[in-house]
């Protein structure tokens, strides 16, 4: 069943289409500001719902879109995002010296991964679990090195591909789970 898995992150959030062991297509998107123009900090405030709420009608059309392909192509499409946990320095009684993780480096993935969770209500939830982080040379070639021309954008600042190889695995974990 093809799969497609989202990596919410701080700033980017990666959607990749996973068929088997095949990165088919994917993208990595950043936010942007009043004028619809990619603004790496436009997401910084975590009380700016505004600009939430234009960051996810951008992250949504681009998962419809792939989301929409998949279906069309194989008739139907899983979708697991990636949600994560509250920080240990959250957590009510924990140490003072595990306070250090900033506020929005948690809430921002979490609200994303909310918002897709409320698209997709049958989306897979995939807890955190080292997600992108296996050697490179053990992806697909299609999340190493040069991007295919045929996969859609990506806005990271400097072309990183970390998110993608994160929303490949997020897929890879949700197309194992139970339906």
């Amino acid at each position: 069943m093809p799969v497609v898995g989202v990596d919410p992150g701080q700033t980017w959030t990666a959607a990749v289409l996973r068929v088997g062991d095949t990165a088919v297509h994917g993208w990595t998107m950043g936010p942007i500001d009043a004028r619809g123009e990619l603004d790496r900090t436009a997401f910084n405030d975590e009380d700016d719902w505004v600009a939430f709420a234009r960051y996810v009608a951008k992250l949504a059309e681009g998962l419809d879109a792939l989301v929409d392909y998949a279906a069309e192509r194989w008739g139907r499409v899983r979708v697991g995002v990636e949600v994560p946990r509250v920080p240990v320095g959250l957590l009510p009684g924990a140490p003072a010296k595990y306070h250090r993780i900033p506020l929005r480096d948690w809430v921002m993935p979490r609200q994303v991964a909310a918002a897709v969770l409320g698209r997709y209500p049958t989306a897979v939830p995939v807890y955190p679990g080292g997600h992108g982080r296996h050697p490179t040379a053990g992806y697909p070639a299609e999340l190493r090195g040069t991007r295919p021309p045929s996969w859609g954008i990506n806005e990271a600042r400097r072309g990183e591909r970390d998110h993608e190889r994160a929303a490949y695995d997020v897929a890879g974990e949700a197309a194992r789970m139970p339906l």
